[in-house]
């Protein structure tokens, strides 16, 4: 079952940073915070293997938390075919990073059968959403880095099958324009040969980006045992041209249960990588150089489809 919660979250828009928490619920519900400061569960430095993945999947730095900003207990893991952060508060990834290459999204592996959801077995269980928390939930498991994009390691694609990857997403949009987004960077991938791909959820109300309708509140869904429902979704696309400058796009579609307007057009959902960071609180790019952030990160550059 599906619960409706109203809770503090941060609201970051056009008028600054605005940092509130707390809950609101319709019913009777208590949520616990994580305590400003707190020493537990501070995270040991990478491995070497890790340090090659993070450099590797997030060659312009690991997304960096803006300063003020209280997200709660977060795990970054790091794999070979993708690096995310994980929140143990709304148990979803808050970003997830991935170097998507010609060689990998034209192997010959096809998309298992059964698929193997599993829970992430790198998150201990208070923290990590379990395969009930989906059920009968009317939510897809929906991919932030993409099976299909592991196409020749049945270790890596197996590996995108952990619920550390997924968040809730609403079939309209999983199994049809997202499922369209996902195969253009496909082909992106083929025309660039390396594309950087950064996707994750964002809460968000468009009555936050003007002061005077603005209350510090986005509604949203939760499922199951605090698996947060996000209303929206974001997906950056980077890559270098030849002479090595760095360019990029982002698209943010709505996690909506009606059908999204055929034919898909992406342009229609274009935002600027700067729009996305302040509604989420991450700096995606924290090692681009200062002369490139204009052109990448604060036009809402065009994505070919």
């Amino acid at each position: 079952m599906r619960n409706i919660y109203y809770k503090f979250r941060l609201v970051l828009g056009l008028f600054g940073l605005i940092g509130l928490c707390g809950c609101a619920p319709v019913t009777t519900h208590h949520e616990t915070r994580a305590a400003l400061g707190s020493q537990v569960g501070k995270q040991a430095g990478p491995s070497p293997a890790e340090a090659k993945w993070i450099s590797e999947n997030c060659p312009l730095g690991v997304p960096k938390k803006m300063a003020g900003i209280d997200f709660g207990f977060t795990k970054v893991i790091s794999r070979e075919g993708y690096v995310l952060e994980h929140s143990a508060k709304d148990k979803i990834p808050l970003w997830v990073c991935e170097k998507v290459t010609t060689a990998q999204v034209n192997g010959a592996l096809n998309r298992p059968k059964p698929e193997p959801f599993a829970p992430d077995p790198a998150l201990k269980g208070a923290q990590r959403a379990e395969l009930k928390d989906y059920r009968r939930s009317g939510y897809d498991r929906g991919h932030q880095a993409p099976s299909a994009d592991q196409s020749v390691s049945k270790q890596l694609q197996a590996e995108t099958y952990f619920l550390s990857n997924m968040c809730p997403q609403r079939g309209e949009l999983n199994q049809r324009i997202w499922k369209a987004l996902e195969e253009t960077v496909r082909d992106m991938a083929t025309e660039h040969e390396t594309v950087f791909v950064v996707t994750g959820p964002i809460f968000y109300d468009e009555a936050e980006d003007d002061k005077k309708t603005a209350d510090g509140l986005v509604e949203h869904e939760v499922i199951g045992d605090g698996v947060a429902v996000p209303t929206h979704f974001y997906k950056i696309i980077e890559w270098q041209t030849q002479n090595g400058k760095w360019q990029g796009a982002a698209v943010v579609m709505k996690n909506q249960k009606t059908p999204f307007t055929r034919p898909y057009h992406f342009n229609n959902y274009v935002k600027s990588i700067s729009w996305i960071e302040e509604h989420t609180g991450f700096n995606f790019n924290p090692d681009l150089a200062g002369n490139e952030t204009d052109s990448v990160e604060r036009h809402a550059n065009l994505i070919w489809n």
